[in-house]
């Protein structure tokens, strides 16, 4: 038997309603708190094994498939048709330990997160196409029942796919431009508690279809400098769904508005030989968008606070080309925070990371793969003045959060 909430009378629609507002910014924010993996917002930046090995210093070398996602540019390099296909596999840790003492651990997770590139430059042509399908933001988070802050978050997992058909021009020798349409599926679940302990969960769930575009240019003065730009733009995803709360019994159609940020990556390869490629880029994330956004739903109308800030990737990375095909590469990217501590929710703690990697491949006639290994050293953040839970308990996220992170991606290619 379920049991209400102390100090609400649930044969109340009024109190019902007060219920869902006081639930509602916090766990909805929560969906879209930081991702599992990384720093800046919910992205997910590592679309290829030999990108993930280099930092994601990538942007001005772009020189397979992945490109559609990178740098669309860098597509006129590549002739006739290749295919590239691979996944990223992560494990991520989560600590809390709250202001009064002791250890909180989250669930480990380990995600798979695929992607697919197929390209295609018809002889004597300056013109290249290509598609992708990719995933360029997600998130999965559970904390256990105990955590302290049960009413704010619990379980949260976003998903979103990209569709991405790409064309390239090639202007000259030294030029090229490219730019795809996106397409994003979009799908967003939630569960948190209603009390501090079991029973009663306020659930979410919503979708979208949404678009956007990508734009890139690839400037090659000489055959030992590149210059690349690429810029992904925002896109707003129209969450309909519904939502429900367990304890009463009670559900209703809900919709909210959220955009993703437009990105802009900037980078430069120097090539002093053709045995080696070291590039530098830097990665602006527009979170500054996410500002307020406002649930709709036929019971109430609720303001949500994000006010996030824009913030940054830093990449380094190096490749080294061996004889037979061989070919070794290095990277570094420090990632920043988005989420100030006033509106943080510990859906997935939000913190400035450090994150090297390293990685192997080799090309083998027209077959071609690559496997990296991706550390992210062990972060840590302490969190002060967070939002609290509803009344009447008041549940606080502050405390310290701790992550770690260890991936493998693995691409394989074909030219035809």
């Amino acid at each position: 038997m379920n049991h209400p909430v102390p100090n609400m009378h649930t044969t109340s629609l009024y109190s019902r309603n007060r219920a869902l507002l006081a639930l509602f910014p916090l766990a909805l924010a929560a969906i879209f708190t930081p991702a599992t993996a990384f720093a800046n917002g919910t992205r997910l930046p590592n679309q290829d094994a030999e990108a993930t090995a280099r930092g994601n210093a990538f942007v001005a070398t772009a020189d397979n498939p992945s490109a559609i996602y990178y740098n669309p540019a860098g597509l006129t390099q590549l002739s006739g048709v290749q295919v590239l296909a691979g996944s990223y596999v992560i494990e991520t840790q989560n600590d809390y330990h709250p202001t009064t003492g002791g250890t909180v651990e989250a669930k480990r997770e380990i995600a798979i997160i695929p992607h697919l590139y197929a390209s295609f430059t018809p002889e004597n042509s300056p013109l290249s196409y290509g598609l992708g399908v990719y995933s360029p933001f997600g998130q999965a988070s559970e904390w256990p029942d105990n955590s302290g802050f049960r009413t704010i978050a619990t379980r949260n997992e976003i998903t979103f796919i990209t569709i991405a058909p790409t064309i390239a021009w090639k202007i000259s020798d030294s030029l090229s431009i490219g730019a795809g349409l996106q397409i994003n599926s979009v799908e967003a679940k939630l569960r948190n508690g209603l009390t501090p302990v079991p029973p009663g969960e306020l659930r979410f769930e919503g979708d979208d279809t949404s678009y956007g575009y990508n734009i890139g240019i690839m400037w090659k003065p000489s055959e030992h400098h590149v210059f690349g730009l690429n810029y992904q733009s925002r896109s707003t995803s129209h969450f309909k769904g519904s939502v429900e709360l367990t304890s009463f019994g009670l559900s209703a159609p809900a919709s909210v508005d959220l955009p993703f940020p437009d990105v802009i990556t900037l980078g430069y390869s120097w090539r002093p030989t053709p045995k080696w490629n070291f590039e530098v880029g830097v990665d602006r994330t527009n979170w500054d968008l996410l500002n307020t956004a406002t649930l709709d739903s036929a019971l109430l109308t609720v303001p949500i606070n994000f006010d996030w800030k824009p913030s940054y990737y830093y990449l380094f990375g190096v490749t080294r080309y061996l004889p037979d095909g061989w070919r070794v590469s290095a990277g570094y990217c420090y990632s920043q925070n988005s989420v100030p501590s006033d509106t943080f929710t510990p859906a997935v703690p939000d913190m400035s990371r450090h994150l090297a990697s390293v990685g192997v491949g080799r090309t083998f006639g027209a077959l071609s793969c690559y496997l990296t290994y991706q550390h992210g050293f062990k972060a840590s953040r302490s969190v002060s003045g967070s939002p609290t839970g509803p009344a009447p308990f008041n549940q606080s996220a502050d405390g310290r959060y701790e992550n770690t992170i260890n991936a493998i991606s693995l691409s394989g290619g074909y030219a035809f």
